[in-house]
């Protein structure tokens, strides 16, 4: 007979008893079209009383559906109405707002829906202050009674929101225009001023404006700009430029042993990227005869991974916008210069700029501009190791055909950068070493005829960085 199975051991462990619940609070919702829905209304740029009181009105439109609507004259010079809040956000279009009310003592909640409103205001306008006869002769009083005018009644209630702000704004310069010099003793003035926030209480400064357009530029396909520092070349520092980090690694992983024995050969260095071709023998001379000065080895170690940014941004950019790209064992053969560099690490690098695979324009546009960025920590041609830079500067005319990108829109984007784009005094020009192209010249065209060429244009970065202004858009004009 075979052996009985044995029960397994029953855990010692014993779960805790649970805590009595103290009480029990019943929950109602509150719904059904007898159920009157309470407001919760938002008033945006003025402060509304507490002592208010508003009469409501319902509108049923065509459809079938009715819509609530509150107005108030409580104050002496100002209505306000409450409408229902109306939102574009297709994530806010079936959100629902709901308030609940606890009794203590029934231990009841009761929840409800509730209408979101928005509390406009408007200035009432006001007949000319007469003499009451009803006072003493010696005592002259004013009365103002609100009259509605029947433009601004038909504008409150059938007007777009533009047509009731200009209304509204004509009557306000009416009543401050009536102040004279004792516009501070004016009841109407002071009506008008308490409406609107104080700017402590809006918290509003000049330094939003500002952070406003650091907003705009953080959402916009830039490096993003250190302006904490005071080193130019920390403004773009290497950390938000080379990737995979550390920068520093990264950097070491770029093959350069060609290159060095190309020169030292006392041979050309052929490379289809004009930035490069013009910049490669002077960066590896300088880095051959100083291999100890780590500042020659890191500039010609920048140049070589702009050149693979390069050449990535030539592959991206060929490809299908909606397709995925492929990983980098599937390249064709040849797209990158040097077969070194793992297929691991162009992964991450890809990944970096393209997180979902997709070459979309604001991604491709970001690869863009981080490569003109690298492009400032080049050193002109008069640059030796152990100089110090006060400002940096590039000439764009390489990069513009390397990244087949038109010069208009290179230069946008080394303004978006911060930089100044401009030409060169002669004085600069000779202490950078660009005195052979940074002068206008004259060429022959194919027919025969002598055109001159204007000055080239150079993109500087130097303290204080000066953004583009924000547009306010074009500006409205009332018509009549």
């Amino acid at each position: 007979m075979g052996e009985k199975k044995r029960k397994a051991a029953t855990q010692q462990t014993e779960r805790p008893a649970k805590k009595p619940q103290t009480g029990k609070v019943k929950v109602t919702h509150l719904t059904g079209p007898d159920v009157a829905k309470p407001v919760i209304a938002f008033s945006p740029g003025f402060k509304l009383l507490p002592e208010v009181e508003f009469n409501g009105f319902s509108k049923k439109e065509q459809s079938g559906t009715s819509s609530l609507l509150l107005q108030s004259s409580d104050h002496p010079t100002i209505d306000y109405v409450v409408t229902e809040s109306k939102t574009t956000d297709a994530g806010e279009k079936h959100m629902k707002h709901y308030i609940a009310v606890f009794d203590p003592t029934s231990k009841k909640l009761k929840v409800m829906e509730a209408k979101k409103m928005t509390v406009r205001s408007s200035v009432r306008q006001v007949e000319q202050m007469r003499e009451s006869d009803e006072e003493d002769e010696s005592t002259q009083a004013t009365a103002a009674t609100p009259l509605l005018s029947t433009r601004a009644a038909l504008t409150e209630a059938f007007g777009t929101k533009k047509s009731k702000k200009a209304v509204a704004a004509v009557a306000e310069n009416r009543l401050l225009a009536r102040g004279g010099e004792n516009e501070e003793d004016n009841p109407l003035s002071n009506a008008i001023l308490s409406s609107i926030k104080d700017e402590e209480d809006d918290g509003f400064e000049r330094s939003d404006l500002a952070a406003a357009a650091a907003m705009l530029r953080a959402n916009k396909p830039l490096p993003q700009a250190n302006l904490d520092t005071t080193d130019i070349e920390e403004v773009y520092d290497l950390a938000a430029l080379v990737f995979p980090g550390p920068a520093r690694t990264t950097l070491s992983q770029m093959p350069l042993a060609y290159w060095r024995e190309r020169i030292q050969a006392k041979k050309d260095v052929k490379s289809h990227y004009r930035f490069i071709a013009h910049r490669v023998e002077r960066l590896t001379r300088l880095h051959v005869e100083n291999p100890d000065d780590q500042t020659a080895l890191l500039k010609l170690q920048l140049l070589r991974y702009i050149q693979l940014l390069l050449e990535i941004h030539e592959y991206v950019t060929r490809l299908p916008g909606r397709k995925p790209i492929p990983q980098p064992e599937r390249w064709p053969a040849g797209t990158t210069s040097d077969a070194s560099l793992s297929t691991a690490f162009l992964s991450k690098l890809v990944a970096r700029f393209f997180p979902t695979s997709i070459p979309t324009q604001s991604a491709k546009t970001l690869l863009a501009t981080t490569i003109l960025a690298l492009t400032l920590h080049i050193p002109p041609p008069k640059w030796q190791p152990g100089a110090t830079m006060t400002a940096l500067i590039t000439e764009p005319s390489d990069i513009h055909l390397d990244l087949a990108l038109p010069s208009a829109a290179v230069y946008k984007y080394y303004r978006e950068l911060g930089c100044k784009v401009d030409s060169l005094g002669d004085a600069e020009l000779a202490r950078w070493g660009w005195e052979k192209i940074g002068k206008a010249r004259k060429v022959v065209d194919e027919d025969g005829k002598e055109t001159s060429v204007p000055k080239p244009k150079f993109a500087k970065l130097k303290f204080p960085i000066e953004f583009p202004k924000i547009s306010a858009g074009r500006p409205s004009t009332n018509r009549r």
